[in-house]
């Protein structure tokens, strides 16, 4: 049996593996967001109730409360649209809703913080709603980084037409080359 010995903290092995999606998608984070990232990672490891349930109910009820528990119930739905989206981007269609509905709750939810949240605070949220697709890429690039073949093409697509999402199109152009993926989708199209 052989062993595995390392001085890295669980900190520092996870912001390892952050910073390294981060290099396959080309997509740096400021040292906040991966700061972020790296701690809600650690927060929800054990979260084995990860979106059994429909999001919307619980995005509701934060709009609902005030103070302090509905900034807490928010950022639990933003973290969790996010983990959904990067880490489980499948259980959307298990759950019959397009990945849309992961990246739109999840980044009205960080939105809604930043219009409660102290001053201090107040851009971190904004820039979670306004990167969460980068996030999501990179929890993707994570999750799939030896095998970014899992990621069907169908998922792909969906995410770069939606979402612009750099890292589905580069993953495209790889397995089809340049098929006019120089322009968004709905810019091709004459209305």
């Amino acid at each position: 049996m052989s062993v595995i010995i390392t001085n890295k903290t669980a900190i520092e092995m996870w912001q390892g593996l952050v910073h390294n999606a981060c290099e396959t998608c080309q997509q740096p984070l400021e040292e906040e967001l991966e700061s972020y990232l790296v701690f809600m990672l650690m927060r929800h490891l054990q979260d084995s109730s990860l979106a059994s349930k429909p999001m919307a109910p619980d995005y509701l009820k934060g709009m609902q409360t005030q103070g302090q528990s509905g900034i807490q119930q928010l950022q639990l739905v933003g973290d969790q649209c996010l983990l959904c989206s990067g880490l489980y981007p499948y259980r959307s269609r298990r759950r019959l809703v397009k990945a849309q509905y992961y990246i739109d709750i999840g980044r009205s939810a960080y939105l809604q913080m930043a219009s409660r949240a102290k001053r201090s605070s107040i851009q971190l949220y904004e820039n979670l709603s306004r990167y969460f697709v980068e996030m999501m890429d990179i929890l993707q690039a994570l999750r799939y980084s030896a095998n970014p073949e899992l990621l069907d093409s169908l998922l792909l697509m969906e995410n770069w037409q939606d979402n612009h999402s750099r890292y589905a199109r580069k993953l495209l152009q790889k397995r089809y080359g340049d098929i006019n993926l120089h322009l968004h989708p709905s810019k091709n199209i004459k209305q």
